[in-house]
């Protein structure tokens, strides 16, 4: 009996000890199939999130106000590395980068300081005029950061020129907005008719578009768009070789045979007002104090831009309010082409208003109608653009004139060609 019992003990000790080995063997089993589960699915989310394109949330630039608090939006991508650093404490432009493996994407920031006026020269600095020529006032143009282009009316102007007596002239001109005053200066050269070498071969006026650094590179780089380096050579050539710059006051009245121009006469044009022109193509200017245009589509961020790219050395002219697109019969298929005198009037009233000038205008894919010529004339711009090849001369139809189209493909040599005619 004992010696049964006791086998019986034996046996019951087998099975739950064979019962509890199978339990841990099972439960290994599930842990194991769990972890591979977990690994599976992060290798699935990791998959995912390499092969899945890193988009931003919201837009790739972001204007605050000095003290303006931040709230970053970040990207699609959750496991994306985020670097940079913002101070809303001063003014300036910033980047942030998502990385993720090996993409990546920019996000900029440009913090503003809108408790300034911003005031420029429309023209040279230094204006020079032909003994005996009239003076032309070119004027000047100032922006408040904060409410956007100061009317002209509110700009004072103090000091003579005496054309027909050789020698150098102050011109200062003033604008005060509430507490806020600024002010700059001009100095207009009358120079003897004997010394004065005037313009024989037309004046260029240059026509560019976009503006890239090697750092910031768009995916497709076309004809029209230029590497900040090889612009940063262009204006160093015309800083060492003194080229002149009219504005257009002057520049309608060399077309009217009204005055001669300096014989190294140029005018800088940039279409659309794109923001890679906008970040590097002004910072440019202001480093070698070149004054040029932008012209920009106002509809684009309804004059935004006037305001946080005020620079001293750019007047902003329109390129349309809302005229840059399709729905034309003619050129390019600029939209122009399909509108009437008064649509087309009434969007240029639109534009001038926001850009604080109207004395320029570009044409939208430089498609231009009798309807538009009448129009901007009515409008009172005073010289407009096409993208026709060629250099302005005097006699020539100020409402369609010809620019130098810049091709950023071309070098130096070949550009300094274009820009001279030799």
């Amino acid at each position: 009996m004992e010696d049964n019992f006791n086998m019986r003990k034996k046996e019951e000790c087998l099975m739950s000890s064979s019962i509890h080995k199978k339990l841990r063997n099972k439960n290994r089993i599930l842990i194991i199939l769990n972890i591979i589960l977990i690994v599976l699915i992060s290798l699935c989310l990791i998959y995912v999130q390499i092969f899945r394109e890193i988009k931003l949330n919201g837009p790739a630039e972001v204007h605050i106000e000095v003290g303006q608090k931040y709230v970053d939006q970040g990207v699609n991508l959750k496991l994306a590395r985020k670097t940079g650093k913002i101070d809303t404490r001063k003014a300036g432009e910033y980047k942030i980068k998502y990385t993720l493996f090996h993409q990546s994407i920019t996000r900029k920031i440009v913090v503003v300081d809108k408790s300034e006026i911003v005031m420029g020269l429309k023209g040279s600095q230094h204006t020079l005029i032909r003994e005996g020529d009239p003076y032309i006032e070119s004027g000047a143009f100032a922006i408040d950061k904060k409410s956007g282009p100061i009317a002209n009316s509110k700009i004072k102007i103090a000091g003579k020129v005496d054309s027909s007596t050789p020698g150098k002239y102050k011109i200062k001109y003033s604008v005060q907005l509430g507490a806020k005053k600024e002010s700059i200066n001009r100095i207009v050269e009358v120079i003897k008719n004997s010394e004065f070498k005037a313009n024989k071969d037309g004046v260029p006026v240059m026509m560019y578009h976009y503006v890239y650094t090697e750092t910031d590179k768009p995916k497709n780089v076309g004809t029209n768009h230029i590497l900040d380096t090889d612009l940063e050579q262009q204006f160093k050539y015309l800083k060492q070789n003194n080229y002149y710059y009219p504005s257009y006051k002057e520049l309608r009245a060399y077309i009217d045979g009204k005055i001669e121009l300096p014989a190294n006469s140029v005018i800088l044009t940039f279409d659309d007002g794109e923001i890679g022109f906008l970040t590097y193509g002004i910072k440019l200017a202001e480093k070698y104090k070149i004054p040029i245009t932008s012209f920009i589509i106002v509809s684009d961020d309804e004059g935004h831009k006037v305001r946080d790219y005020a620079s001293t050395y750019v007047q902003f002219q329109t390129h349309s309010y809302d005229m840059h697109r399709a729905g034309g019969n003619i050129g390019h298929g600029g939209r122009i082409s399909a509108m009437t005198k008064d649509e087309i009037i009434e969007d240029l009233k639109k534009s001038t208003k926001a850009c604080g000038n109207n004395e320029a205008f570009a044409y939208p894919f430089g498609d231009c109608t009798n309807d538009a010529k009448s129009a901007t004339e009515e409008a009172g711009i005073i010289c407009s653009f096409t993208t026709e090849y060629g250099k302005v001369k005097k006699h020539a139809d100020y409402r369609a004139l010809p620019r130098v189209r810049v091709s950023g493909s071309n070098s130096l040599d070949i550009w300094k060609t274009s820009i001279s005619g030799t």
